[in-house]
């Protein structure tokens, strides 16, 4: 018997205490046609994962409270793209990172990710850069972060 892959939300739904989940506001990102890199097709599988998952990207980031602790967290759906980190997806952690700074609230990452979207290249890539310059300024700002792997993290 084979179990079925939580999406981001029944993660979250999980670990936040009742009805406490808000999500927070994200910049929204244009691009040209398939992508910054106009790769053929990619229009298409980001509308295949949407109907898919009823997500728009491949993190969902909000606030919510853990056991009676008030906390960022950042989730992401493996359904999209197989939640790979492309421009809008930085964007949203970018944000979440500095709400959670501003409102001095701990981070949570609960990480389902293939790595960076191959669609979108070096693009995508950095992105891994600002994401953990986002961490580096959390943890300067001495805000607790505390990373949940899940099933799967490849990395790539």
């Amino acid at each position: 018997m084979t179990e079925r892959r939580l999406s981001a939300r029944e993660v979250i739904a999980r670990l936040a205490d009742d009805s406490t989940f808000t999500e927070l506001p994200h910049p929204e990102r244009q691009s040209g046609p398939d992508g910054p890199l106009s790769w053929q097709g990619y229009d298409a599988s980001r509308a295949r994962a949407a109907e898919r998952t009823g997500e728009e990207e491949s993190v969902v980031c909000g606030t919510a409270s853990v056991a009676g602790t008030r906390a960022v967290l950042l989730a992401f759906e493996f359904g999209f793209l197989g939640g790979s980190l492309g421009e809008r997806t930085g964007d949203r952690l970018e944000s979440a990172y500095a709400y959670a700074r501003a409102h001095r609230l701990p981070v949570v990452p609960l990480v389902a990710t293939g790595g960076s979207r191959m669609q979108e290249g070096m693009l995508a890539l950095t992105q891994l850069q600002c994401v953990a310059r986002q961490s580096a300024l959390t943890r300067e700002a001495g805000l607790p972060q505390i990373a949940v792997l899940r099933d799967p993290t490849t990395g790539g």
